[in-house]
């Protein structure tokens, strides 16, 4: 491994802004998406009943959107151990069941919206 994959590693856990969001979240908007995440998520896979890996083995992307004119963070959440390219775009994966998931967030209105779980093949 080269200076230049350690300085780009990825730690399992990590909060990683995406660049080149149509805005940027203040880091008191991210606190609260952070604490209010695990409990809204663990409790719409209990509905849905699916079995989350473990909270500590996802990372999270996010980034600020706009979504039908109200400021967002969309969020990306994965339990692989994270690609390089995870600080600088999405990773995107297709099944994986709810080890992956994505989710809307209104920082304004505090509500989250739209979280969708990868299915299985």
């Amino acid at each position: 491994m080269n200076l230049f994959s350690i300085a780009f590693a990825v730690v399992v856990g990590s909060w990683l802004a995406i660049p080149n969001g149509a805005w940027s979240p203040a880091p008191e908007q991210i606190s609260e998406l952070r604490n209010s995440l695990e409990p809204f998520v663990k409790q719409q896979a209990l509905t849905q009943h699916l079995q989350l890996p473990k909270w500590q083995n996802y990372t999270f992307q996010f980034q600020g959107q706009v979504d039908e004119g109200q400021k967002i963070i969309f969020v990306n959440a994965f339990c692989i151990s994270p690609p390089e390219q995870a600080k600088l775009q999405f990773v995107g994966v297709f099944d994986g069941g709810p080890c992956f998931f994505q989710v809307k967030y209104n920082p304004n209105k505090k509500l989250f919206y739209q979280l969708m779980f990868n299915g299985e093949a």
